[in-house]
């Protein structure tokens, strides 16, 4: 008696459940992070990657000439004479902007254009955020953070040889 008393439990309460899962509401998929967001790079990623090795050549050159001539003492002809050019370069009124720009400002518009193309940046309007990411582009990362040395070395050497002069 007790064991069919327990079936009729067991059978009542398989039905309920059955009926509980029946009329269950499916969920629906609303979450922000299952949209689809359209990225695009402002500046394509190997234009701007050849782009800074041109705009790096000039400035790595002369620090590597000035580097090779001044502290090690060795003269490697070309890079030498290149150095000789560029200091030749920098008594003449008009030219020696220009050559300053390029030892200067190629590195600087190097690192702007690879930024440009490893961010992307998208507004969310819901959540009211300004989103920026970054892509890994080895090559592009590489040659910002080349760029920013040489920067940075050439940054410190004026800084070094002003406190000297004055």
């Amino acid at each position: 008696m007790q064991r069919i008393a327990f079936e009729n439990i067991i059978d009542m309460k398989a039905n309920e459940f059955e009926n509980k899962m029946e009329n269950l509401t499916s969920p629906s998929v609303q979450s922000k992070t299952t949209k689809r967001v359209l990225k695009i790079a402002l500046v394509n990623a190997r234009k701007s990657a050849n782009i800074g090795i041109v705009l790096l050549t000039l400035p790595l050159l002369f620090f590597l000439g000035n580097v090779f001539k001044y502290q090690l003492g060795i003269d490697l002809g070309f890079i030498a004479s290149f150095v000789s050019w560029i200091g030749s370069l920098d008594t003449v009124p008009g030219l020696n902007w220009v050559v300053r720009f390029l030892l200067l400002g190629g590195p600087a518009l190097a690192i702007l254009f690879n930024l440009l193309a490893i961010t992307h940046f998208y507004t969310d309007k819901e959540s009211n955020e300004f989103i920026v990411t970054f892509k890994l582009k080895w090559l592009n990362i590489s040659i910002i953070l080349f760029c920013g040395l040489i920067l940075f070395l050439f940054m410190f050497y004026l800084m070094v040889e002003n406190i000297n002069h004055a």
